[in-house]
């Protein structure tokens, strides 16, 4: 692959990048045209600025990955199940690049906004659609004086209004639910074991919206197409772990994905333009 890459003339090796931040389906946008916020797992605003970020970040070696690209095209056993699956390449490389940059500075270097009103109401409102109303209760405190309820009638009255103010006023409730404007933004920092989760989902989500990206194992050959295993191979190599089970197995990647079901990534990119 030619370097430095450059976007403005050699667009080919970007598709899956571009891919994977449209995700798939139609983009909101702004009225003004300004914010552009596509149906993906990459929480992103502006897309086009977050494709010359990471064109920039690679160019000066700023993404601190130790596996390199000549490492990748020697490997073998890679190449051949990367061409087993039809994939480019240097697209693929670039995929996993930008993948390991968003989601190690969505882990280490992420930030939270503070909720608004109506998301912190709506959420209260889940729980309570949810749960048990014979086993729940609700607790308010201020200051050395506190109510529990455990009364479900009660319970089931206090959602019902709840619910109905809602609905009344939700269309301005869309304020941060903040004391003053330090409270706007925290900094959000992740395990290295959510990291290895949220970079394998990453890549994973690539092929949920690329199912064209496959192949038939041919007989007598040893090429792997197992994409788990792809991805389990790339954790290690990219040292986003040293442990060998991550190698030629998907044993240790499936765990992964079981411990993490369902979990919700809050932390926005301290780096990528982010939602």
């Amino acid at each position: 692959m030619n370097f430095p890459i450059d976007i403005s003339t050699d667009k080919a090796p970007f598709q899956y990048v571009l891919n994977i931040i449209r995700g798939k389906g139609e983009p909101f946008i702004s009225p003004d045209g300004m914010v552009m916020i596509f149906p993906s797992m990459i929480k992103l605003t502006m897309p086009d600025d977050a494709l010359f970020i990471f064109q920039d970040r690679y160019n000066s070696g700023e993404i601190s990955c130790p596996y390199k690209y000549e490492d990748y095209i020697r490997d073998s056993d890679m190449q051949a199940t990367i061409k087993g699956l039809n994939l480019d390449p240097d697209a693929f490389w670039l995929l996993v690049m930008f993948c390991f940059d968003y989601a190690c500075s969505v882990c280490f270097s992420g930030f939270e906004l503070a909720d608004t009103v109506g998301g912190q109401i709506t959420r209260l409102l889940s729980v309570l659609s949810k749960a048990d109303k014979g086993n729940t209760q609700i607790t308010v405190k201020s200051g050395k004086e506190k109510s529990i309820i455990t009364d479900k009638t009660t319970i089931s009255k206090i959602e019902e209004w709840i619910r109905r103010g809602y609905e009344s006023d939700k269309a301005s409730l869309n304020n941060f639910a903040i004391n003053d404007y330090s409270e706007l933004v925290k900094d959000s920092e992740e395990s290295s074991s959510v990291l290895i989760w949220y970079f394998a989902s990453l890549l994973r989500y690539f092929f949920e919206i690329n199912p064209q990206y496959k192949g038939r194992a041919k007989k007598c050959t040893t090429v792997s197409l197992n994409k788990n295993i792809l991805i389990s191979n790339l954790i290690y190599h990219t040292h986003i772990s040293l442990n060998p089970n991550f190698l030629n197995d998907d044993e240790a990647l499936k765990g992964f994905f079981k411990q993490y079901k369902g979990k919700e990534i809050k932390a926005r990119s301290g780096i990528y333009p982010s939602i």
